[in-house]
């Protein structure tokens, strides 16, 4: 595989300059960039900046509002709804978890659940932002189209659903569970394409419901077993029926409307409303300590507890850059040209 090292400060010179012309508020595109940066130092590069291509045409289609006016639908002390007004995702999804943050430092516990919205991008992204405020955090999303089979089928029927838990752990790494309802994501498949490499059978399936190592071929994920399969679906039951507008498979990509939006759903629980926060943090960490030290199947390949990759992989690319796949680049070439391409690509 060939790549380019390109530093984060430059990608988001790059995301900035590509937005330029949807003129987004400025809210809406710092929270957008700045989270696909993020996935890149983080290591989940099929959230990075392989998605600006789907972003770039919803932006041109109308499915996502570039400068979005969110709304609150209803709102108890616990309890709050939102319309993202079809704004990026990135930003609904900060907005609202901000909302349970505040919510939950006064009550114990928030839920916030957001209608009319797009693609939010890495669900551990808002859960870390829970455990940065002492708290744990959940989220999860359905999508405005199906692209994962459920146990058994080869038709696509349920969204491909991120789900995440943060648990803090007094430190900056704190625990993250990110994961999607499929073997792996829809984006890491692509990734796999950029990449050049070869996908394990058990990730997708062609058209005909034939298995596949060519990411290419894949039209349809598979679930991680029965038990992603159900988790896939109570996503979609929570996002969609819950919220007010209906399972991913009834929604209509075509229809830009509320009805046919992205839904998430964050979760935040005040730890020190439960037990003492120090002590709680202690006894994670000492947890975790036990954890890594489990004897291991091959002594040379370490126990990560969730989320620590994501932390050494950031530290590391900080200082060494991100590697960007050749044939991303030639890809982003021919979507947005050769000129500002290689202005940032060299």
């Amino acid at each position: 595989m060939q790549t380019l090292s390109v530093r984060s400060p430059t990608l988001l010179e790059f995301l900035s300059k590509v937005l330029k012309s949807h003129f987004l508020s400025s809210e809406a595109q710092t929270a957008l960039i700045i989270h696909l940066v993020e996935a890149n130092l983080c290591g989940i590069d099929s959230h990075g900046l392989q998605q600006i291509i789907g972003y770039d045409k919803s932006l041109k289609s109308g499915r996502i509002n570039p400068k979005p006016q969110i709304k609150i639908i209803s709102q108890r002390p616990s309890l709050i709804r939102i319309d993202a007004d079809a704004a990026p995702g990135q930003y609904a999804a900060k907005f609202a978890m901000e909302m349970a943050i505040e919510a939950a430092s006064k009550t114990g516990i928030a839920v916030v659940g957001v209608t009319n919205s797009n693609h939010f991008g890495v669900a551990g992204y808002y859960t870390r932002m829970a455990t940065e405020a002492g708290m744990i955090g959940f989220a999860t999303t359905d999508t405005n189209a199906v692209d994962l089979a459920p146990f058994g089928g080869k038709v696509a029927k349920l969204g491909n659903n991120a789900i995440s838990w943060g648990i803090p752990t007094g430190t900056n790494k704190p625990v993250i569970i990110d994961m999607a309802a499929g073997a792996v994501s829809g984006g890491k498949v692509k990734h796999f394409a950029y990449q050049d490499l070869e996908i394990p059978l058990g990730w997708g399936i062609t058209a005909e419901g034939k298995p596949t190592n060519n990411p290419w071929e894949v039209a349809v994920n598979i679930p991680a077993s029965y038990k992603g399969s159900g988790l896939a679906f109570i996503s979609d039951l929570l996002c969609g029926p819950l919220l007010g507008t209906t399972t991913a498979m009834f929604k209509n990509k075509a229809i830009h409307d509320a009805a046919n939006g992205t839904g998430h759903l964050l979760w935040v629980l005040d730890v020190a409303a439960w037990t003492d926060r120090k002590q709680f943090e202690q006894e994670v960490q000492k947890a975790i300590s036990s954890l890594k030290a489990t004897p291991r199947i091959q002594a040379e390949e370490p126990i990560y507890y969730p989320g620590e990759l994501e932390v050494i992989t950031r530290e590391e690319r900080l200082q060494t850059g991100i590697p960007v796949p050749l044939v991303l680049v030639e890809t982003l070439t021919t979507h947005f040209g050769q000129n500002i391409i290689s202005e940032y690509f060299r």
